[in-house]
């Protein structure tokens, strides 16, 4: 899973390093105003949340930082897809996910490293089909077939193609 992910976030840095900072934060129509950037930046602030609360075992996707400079800036983008496939590969443990309720009561969730590592690289799929509707609203060429697609879901095309 580990290597999956590190594929799939170097993927995601290597279709978007040449897209101009304008293509970048551009708002897409079928995105309802959002960006590629702001997209990209909901991916890896999952993962950093997830990270940093490792140490401690206990989370919450709520409380992310929501850094601007990453929805706004390709350079920090790719320095933090750098970081984050860099600190990724630690052992599986028990966290506590928090959660809070509609009345904000706050809850706390039993789950595991690994668990919430998969959610990350699956939630990150579904944003990147997203941004693949964005970067093909604004006729970029240069996106791969299999991008924001499930891993499953290419297995699955691959079994029914043969």
């Amino acid at each position: 899973m580990i290597k999956s992910i590190e594929n799939n976030l170097y993927e995601l840095s290597q279709i978007l390093s040449p897209v101009s900072v304008q293509l970048y934060t551009r708002e897409s129509k079928y995105l309802f105003g959002s960006s590629i950037g702001q997209h990209v930046r909901h991916i890896l602030e999952m993962y950093e949340v997830l990270l940093e609360g490792y140490s401690s075992g206990r989370f919450s996707f709520e409380n992310r930082k929501r850094n601007h400079t990453l929805e706004e800036n390709v350079r920090e983008m790719l320095c933090t897809v750098e970081k984050i496939a860099a600190e990724i590969n630690k052992k599986d443990k028990e966290l506590i996910c928090v959660l809070y309720d509609q009345t904000n009561i706050q809850q706390e969730l039993k789950t595991t490293y690994f668990r919430e590592l998969l959610y990350c690289f699956e939630h990150g799929i579904h944003h990147q089909a997203l941004i693949k509707v964005a970067l093909k609203e604004f006729e970029w060429e240069n996106i791969p077939e299999n991008f924001g697609v499930a891993p499953s879901t290419i297995k699955f095309r691959l079994t029914c193609a043969q």
